[in-house]
């Protein structure tokens, strides 16, 4: 059983709900990204209290298997279909930040956008892993 495995194994319960754990997984992971949590008391990044988008690659051991390629830097970029974005969405940016989800909704990797290509057809997107987690989401401070 990989380190990944281990952590999902019997967590499903380490939060009520997505947003804590996200907020949870967004303050040990901010520091990663320059971002102290001094800043966030005093205001003076308002992206710093603020957490990036989450999403998750599919559902259940899809989204699981994805989490682990990403840990494990086996998977670092991702193509869309130009048409999934509807007239007014925000494409990519490089710089952007992201949090993965597994297929329990559990916040796992922080990525960053580092590259972004748009076609016609299809908007093409490579990032880094910034900051991995392996187990529960820690306590919200």
């Amino acid at each position: 059983m990989s380190e990944y495995d281990e952590g999902v194994a019997g967590h499903a319960q380490v939060a009520a709900d997505g947003d804590q754990r996200i907020t949870a997984f967004w303050q040990a992971a901010r520091g990663h990204v320059g971002f102290g949590k001094l800043d966030g008391i005093v205001g003076a990044v308002p992206l710093d209290v603020v957490p990036p988008p989450s999403f998750s690659y599919g559902s259940g051991a899809e989204a699981d298997d994805a989490v682990r390629e990403v840990l494990a830097g086996e998977r670092s970029r991702t193509t869309s279909a130009r048409a999934d974005f509807a007239a007014g969405d925000d494409l990519p940016r490089v710089g952007d930040l992201a949090i993965v989800l597994d297929s329990l909704g559990e916040p796992r990797a922080l990525i960053r956008t580092t590259e972004v290509t748009v076609t016609d057809t299809a908007v093409d997107e490579a990032y880094e892993l910034v900051y991995p987690t392996h187990g529960p989401t820690p306590p919200v401070d």
